[in-house]
């Protein structure tokens, strides 16, 4: 396929693909088109395992939704349906369409990145991924086993978490997903940002200490060499954004959907007095729009420190000048911004905004609370 990968990213996409979340063979399998077609075919057959799981589920009539009030059915109703929108996307994603996207940020990086040298160097580089895949799995297990050991598990909540857990496991290594794009992508940044800092410290020292025949000449290479690579960068972000146009939206949303149910449910059983402790469910999916808005985040914010290098580079060459001005005008023109479909920008101040829908929609359904166990709304 052009390009190569080390052993750690070979590792989880591989686990990738039995999940179905990454449609593409990976260099060096045998029969690659043959392998695609497996894939993209199993793909299929977990799309249509998990989109029955949600047609029986909110069609039966037996207890996988709440069924002592119509507003907490309502609710029950609303995740199983935004989870299944989830899911429609995530494995849309794998048609050829979109998998041409995918398959271009895996060859930009590939051809740009020579794998790490040994299998501790590639932890170390891919270390900020790797504590946060593991790191939110292992949450989401713990509380998962204490749920189990500890709650009483009624029918409701046997049907409920037995068909409903699927669909977080998916949606949350989906997401894991993304934040291990975004972490090459921060990578490609920082990298440039330090080949950068290299140059201003030769341009700084040319002009104090000693400088040589052609330096300005070797320098306008470099810069060309740097534009070049920003360029390879923008077009990762632009892959990324288009081969998980839909589903970053989704899943999103999904995870913002049962936020703000859960909090309903949180308030519901204290003040009716339930045993039911299954909204400590709630903690890692709480903690996955911050881990996905932080790592990009952490990408946008390269931006500006490129820009503050690429200044700092002192020249007395109006052709070096001019070349600075224009990789400022590429910078300024092609933004690495990570966006959901252009709607809006997955920054941090998107955690405030979600902080108040979800007060907002506290507040209304409090007005709305059953105020007797058995009571319709």
């Amino acid at each position: 396929m052009g390009y190569h990968i080390d052993r750690v990213l070979r590792l989880h996409l591989r686990f990738y693909q039995l999940l179905g979340l990454h449609g593409l063979p990976l260099p060096g399998d045998a029969h690659p088109s043959r392998k695609a077609w497996l894939l993209q075919f199993w793909a299929g057959c977990l799309l249509t395992g998990f989109s029955t799981i949600a047609f029986v589920c909110l069609t039966s009539d037996d207890d996988y939704l709440y069924h002592d009030d119509a507003f907490s059915c309502f609710n029950d109703g609303m995740k199983y349906g935004f989870a299944e929108m989830a899911v429609l996307s995530i494995y849309g994603e794998t048609l050829p369409g979109q998998r041409y996207h995918l398959a271009r940020f895996w060859q930009l990086y590939g051809a740009r990145t020579p794998p790490a040298g040994t299998l501790r160097q590639q932890l170390v580089q891919h270390r900020r991924y790797l504590i946060q895949l593991y790191g939110l799995v292992f949450l989401e297990l713990v509380l998962l086993c204490l749920f189990v050991s500890v709650q009483d598990i009624s029918h409701h909540i046997l049907l409920f978490w037995s068909t409903f857990q699927p669909f977080v496991f998916l949606v949350h290594l989906r997401n894991t997903q993304f934040l291990l794009h975004l972490e090459l992508l921060r990578q490609q940044l920082v990298q440039l940002e330090c080949e950068l800092g290299l140059l201003v410290e030769y341009s700084s020292f040319a002009s104090v200490a000693a400088s040589f025949a052609g330096f300005e000449d070797y320098l306008r290479r470099r810069v060309r060499e740097k534009q070049l690579m920003y360029e390879r960068i923008y077009e990762l972000c632009i892959s990324f954004s288009r081969a998980f146009s839909y589903s970053v939206l989704t899943v999103l949303l999904m995870i913002y959907i049962r936020i703000t149910v859960d909090c309903y449910f949180l308030y519901y059983t204290i003040y009716m007095s339930i045993d039911n402790i299954d909204y400590y469910m709630l903690m890692p999916a709480v903690m996955q729009i911050p881990a996905f808005l932080y790592a990009s985040q952490s990408c946008m914010q390269m931006v500006p420190r490129i820009a503050y290098q690429l200044h700092n580079i002192l020249t007395t060459s109006s052709a070096l000048s001019l070349q600075i001005q224009n990789f400022s005008l590429q910078i300024l023109h092609e933004p690495v911004r990570i966006d959901c479909l252009g709607i809006i920008v997955l920054d941090n101040h998107l955690l405030t905004r979600i902080a108040c829908a979800v007060c907002t929609y506290i507040i209304f359904t409090v007005q709305l609370m059953p105020k007797l166990s058995g009571s319709s709304i």
